[in-house]
Parts: structure tokens; C-alpha cells; sequence
């Protein structure tokens, strides 16, 4: 990231009122980015040991337990409209090793990159997503979530993603809708299944393994008895728990008794990441102390060159 965006980022953020932007923006999330900018350079500091898509598989595939995997939740884009094409290319040039993005469809079958149920907060447009057609939804520019600017970028679809990101980095398709055979049809098209999470229901994970047994799956454990259950079943490279739901020791534990080399994906979205912006990095040390080796976070760049230094 070059310097002159945040000083481009920092002047637009003075000179628009403060009371304009609360009209979208809550204070607490203005205060947030503010909070960002001033620590810009902390938390973007540049990355030295940047992996290949070839490396990253090599670490995903070889060394659970031992070396961080960083995700990046709906790209990189503290400094892009998030689930963009310019949020995953920034994850691509700052040392990301997985990109998370969400799927949904239009009313048209078009398979959209979108978390929310509706348009409503990243465009300054209204209406539901499934009863939207593709133009429509292209008609939208998405707007930044942070300095709640419009920007040039589009909601792309998943073939755009994908396509962005082939041959680049591990890829996380979150998936919030019930296309699983059109949305597996577009990684088998682009040859990504190296490369591809499918991160899915039970159903869907039997649609994906049935069609393509080596294909990787990451199930959602939300209790000890889940998360054993979903382990036996599927044998997974990565799992992902969460400590609203669990003693994180003690699934670590069930975790690495059952399958040694399964990755552990745990978040620091949240409390972690804020208190990250505000120069305080002990709840990102403590999840990779508790044996999480995948960390999906808002802040890629920081987490990146915290766990390139160590």
C-alpha cells in the first residue's frame, strides 16, 4: 500500500464532517478507523516473507500446529470496499495466504460476492439480494465500510473472484446460499480445487466429497459433540471453532487427538482486532498460544507481519 492513500484517506476523513458521516457510520466505527489511520504505519508495515500459492499449500497441507496461516476476511480492505476485487488484490500483494470471501445469488441465478443479506450497507442502494437481478446489483457502486465513500468498484461475481485470485493464494467461499452445484461447477471450470475451501453445511460438504473426494471441506463445529462428530466424519484438513463456543484448549486437544495434521481456524474479528488498532496484540499472541493456526482477521497486513517476524 503505498503512503500517499493514507494521507489522501486522512485529508477526505478531516474535511468531510464528521456529522455527515454519522448519518451512515456510527461513532464507534469512525472513531475506529481514525484510530487506524494514526496507526497506520504499525499496522502496515511490509511483509518480508510473502509465500507463493505454492508454499501456502505446501504449509497448509504439512505443518498444522506449527506455522500461522493469516485469512483475510472479505479481503483486504480496511482500504477497499470489502468482498471487491481491489480488496482481494491488496490481500494478494500484502502477504494474505487465504482470502475469504461470501456467496449469494441474484434472483437471475447470478452467483454474487456479498455478505449481507441485502445491498443496504455496502452500497447506497436498498433491496434483497435474491430479488435483485445481476444488472441491478452491478448497477451499485460499492461504497468503503470505513470512510463510507462510493468507489468504482462493482460487487463481483464468483467466476471474477476466482479468476482474480487463480494462482495466488488459498481461497475461503463462505457460503450463504443454496447453489452448491452451480458454485462447484465454477471452481471445477477454473481448475481451483487446489486452491479452494468450501466452507458449507453438512449437506454440502457431501454434495462437494461426493463429486470430488480430495477436494477440501471445512466444517463449523458449535459444540465438543459437533466438532467430534464432523471430525470423524470427514477426516478435514481444517476445521473451524470459535471461542464463543468452546474452551479453545479443550477443543484443540479433541482436535489434534483425532486428526494431528487438521488446521484449526479461529478469528480475532472483533475485540482482538480492535484492540490490535489500538496497540495492544496480546489477544492475536494468545490464539496462536492456544494452538490456532489459521487466523482470519480484518487486519491481514498486521497479523502477516507479526507472524513473519516471530
Amino acid at each position: 500500500m503505498k503512503r500517499t492513500i493514507p494521507i489522501i484517506l486522512s485529508v477526505s476523513f478531516v474535511f468531510i464532517s464528521f456529522f455527515s458521516f454519522s448519518q451512515r457510520l456510527n461513532d464507534e466505527k469512525a472513531q475506529l478507523f481514525a484510530t487506524y489511520l494514526q496507526n497506520f504505519d504499525r499496522l502496515n508495515q511490509p511483509e518480508e516473507c510473502f509465500k507463493n500459492l505454492k508454499g501456502i499449500k505446501k504449509s497448509f497441507r504439512k505443518k498444522a500446529g506449527k506455522q500461522v496461516l493469516i485469512a483475510s476476511h472479505r479481503g483486504d480492505h480496511m482500504e477497499a470496499p470489502e468482498n471487491s476485487i481491489l480488496a482481494f488484490k491488496h490481500a494478494i500483494d500484502n502477504g494474505t495466504n487465504i482470502v475469504e470471501f461470501d456467496i449469494r445469488n441474484s434472483i437471475d441465478d447470478s452467483l454474487m460476492i456479498i455478505h449481507d443479506g441485502t445491498i443496504n450497507r455496502t452500497t447506497f442502494g436498498t433491496g434483497k439480494v435474491e430479488e435483485m437481478t445481476y444488472a441491478q446489483l452491478r448497477s451499485f457502486p460499492l461504497v468503503n465500510d470505513y470512510t463510507q465513500e462510493l468507489t468504482d468498484s462493482r460487487m463481483p461475481t464468483l467466476y471474477e473472484a476466482l479468476s482474480a485470485l487463480k494462482g495466488e493464494l488459498m481461497i475461503d467461499l463462505d457460503i450463504k446460499c443454496d447453489k452448491i452445484g452451480e458454485i462447484y461447477a465454477t471452481v471445477e471450470q477454473l481448475k481451483m480445487f487446489d486452491q479452494t475451501i468450501f466452507f458449507c453445511d453438512e449437506a454440502d460438504m457431501d454434495y462437494v466429497l461426493g463429486k470430488n473426494p480430495k477436494a477440501y471441506v471445512m466444517p463449523r463445529a458449535r459444540s465438543m459433540e459437533e466438532l467430534e462428530h464432523l471430525l470423524r466424519k470427514y477426516s478435514p484438513k481444517i476445521v473451524h471453532i470459535d471461542d464463543s463456543n468452546f474452551d479453545i484448549p479443550e477443543a484443540v486437544k479433541l482436535i489434534r487427538s483425532i486428526e494431528p495434521k487438521c488446521r484449526i481456524w479461529a478469528n480475532t474479528l472483533g475485540n482482538r482486532d480492535i484492540m490490535a488498532i489500538n496497540g495492544n496484540d496480546a489477544g492475536i499472541w494468545e490464539l496462536k498460544e492456544l494452538g490456532i493456526d489459521v487466523i482470519q482477521t480484518d487486519l491481514p497486513r498486521h497479523l502477516s507481519h507479526l507472524f513473519c517476524e516471530e
